[in-house]
């Protein structure tokens, strides 16, 4: 598997760290398994299935996503003509007494959406950064997955197949359709049927965030995806493309959450 290069000498020694992310198939991914003594969080992204290991199985199909342990023998069952994942495996010493405070095991499935969903990106885009603390940023990512991974996983089996879930998950889905339109909370709370205080209350719960909270953090992550792979839109353009009535404002909320501005995150990734 390709791994990104840091340029960093600290590789070796660093708690957390990335050390590839790639698309895999299934027996490419049981190929890397069998040989690596990596982790790995993969996300189905085509086709279903079923990965087993010791006495936990779990069906596969889009969107699922798993973590998994080197040196642990994993069983697929692919049910259908392909099965393709997006692979991000990582490492560190500080890893396996982590993994264990936080209860994970060697197999554990949940839903990227959510949180999880923008640090995935987040790790995506951070990857790309030739910025020279790039390596402790991505390795800040990947602590807050697996924190996150720990405080949503628990409740994936029986939420995920509830009618709440399939609601918040239809909401999730509308906001990233429309993020760049003119969105209201009222708006949202029509969508679901239910009253403003109510979302709100229902929406953190499940996500740790209030959904114009999610709408903000979606908005500027497209806004970061835009500044690092068109260097000919300015940031003025980049504001009414992800749903900000100025550039003003977008700037002082991108602030607010990035630390620098639009205009320095760009040249972190062009430096």
């Amino acid at each position: 598997m390709p791994k990104p290069s840091t340029g960093n000498s600290l590789d070796t020694d660093m708690p957390l760290m990335i050390t590839g992310q790639n698309q895999l198939t299934v027996d490419e991914l049981m190929n890397w398994n069998g040989h690596s003594r990596d982790y790995s969080i993969v996300q189905c992204i085509g086709g279903t299935g079923k990965i087993a290991a010791q006495n936990h199985e779990f069906s596969i199909r889009k969107g699922t996503a798993l973590i998994m342990f080197p040196e642990v023998t994993y069983r697929y069952d692919n049910l259908s003509d392909s099965l393709l994942f997006d692979c991000l495996s990582f490492n560190g010493y500080l890893l396996p007494r982590f993994l264990h405070t936080l209860q994970i095991g060697e197999l554990r499935a949940f839903k990227p959406d959510g949180m999880l969903h923008i640090l995935l990106h987040e790790i995506t885009l951070a990857l790309q950064s030739r910025h020279k603390d790039q390596i402790w940023h991505v390795s800040a990512l990947l602590y807050m997955v697996l924190v996150r991974l720990t405080i949503d996983g628990d409740r994936y089996g029986a939420f995920e197949r509830s009618d709440a879930r399939l609601k918040l998950t239809g909401l999730v889905t509308f906001i990233k359709q429309n993020y760049d339109q003119d969105i209201s909370l009222s708006m949202l709370a029509q969508q679901m049927n239910v009253t403003e205080q109510h979302l709100n209350r229902i929406f953190k719960k499940e996500f740790q965030m209030t959904p114009l909270d999610y709408l903000t953090r979606y908005r500027l992550l497209k806004a970061k995806e835009m500044l690092v792979h068109d260097a000919g839109i300015t940031a003025h353009e980049i504001a009414r493309a992800v749903g900000f009535n100025s550039a003003s404002y977008f700037g002082s909320v991108f602030k607010k959450y990035e630390g620098i501005s639009p205009i320095e995150l760009r040249k972190q990734y062009q430096s």
